[in-house]
């Protein structure tokens, strides 16, 4: 989740610019490879739906000036890719093994029904404010640092003269308060903060 401006970043997607993308590269990434492979289970057909969500993003740039919300945008392409390319494997698997076959068929289906719509993680970012808030100011700095700024625990240490250890334990505990207050929106959670 982008908080810092993500109208700004959605602007520099719209115009072609390097450093947006590298941005929300460097953000996402590895969150949207551990969505597909949630699903895919597969490396490199997870890996090949990133890589088509990111050449969308470079290709297709022009279409950021209408979209709200980056997050909801980002999941649903890599969620429709993965329906493609679990569509593709249903009917390579039909043949070769029913089991396979069914087990594709349910994970498509709990797929298709998850909501990633811009009202969804509207509300995911509200809550995750509100939830924000409660916490004591070096949580909340910690977690900023490390998830808004993609800082590495020991940066954080580093720019707040604590120990490591002590950047660890406020995330966990944020982590989990989070967790508890976004219970109802759980498959979502558990790709967003990796």
């Amino acid at each position: 989740m982008i908080s810092v401006n993500e109208s700004e970043i959605l602007k520099g997607l719209a115009s072609g610019d390097k450093f947006a993308f590298g941005m929300v590269f460097n953000i996402y990434h590895v969150r949207l490879y551990y969505f597909a492979f949630h699903y895919l289970n597969d490396e490199e057909s997870s890996k090949d739906v990133v890589q088509d969500v990111f050449s969308a993003i470079w290709e297709e740039h022009t279409k950021f000036s209408d979209v709200r919300n980056l997050s909801s945008w980002l999941y649903t392409l890599t969620k429709n890719l993965c329906l493609k390319k679990i569509d593709h494997l249903k009917v390579t698997q039909k043949h070769s093994g029913i089991l396979e076959y069914r087990q594709l068929a349910a994970v498509r289906s709990s797929l298709n029904e998850l909501d990633t719509s811009p009202v969804i993680f509207e509300e995911i970012n509200t809550i995750i404010q509100q939830t924000l808030v409660k916490l004591s100011p070096q949580s909340r700095k910690i977690f900023e640092l490390s998830r808004f700024e993609n800082k590495k625990n020991k940066e954080i240490a580093q720019e707040l003269g604590i120990s490591q250890k002590t950047v660890e334990a406020h995330l966990t505990k944020t982590l989990k308060e989070l967790r508890k207050a976004l219970k109802n929106y759980l498959p979502l959670f558990l790709f967003l903060f990796k």
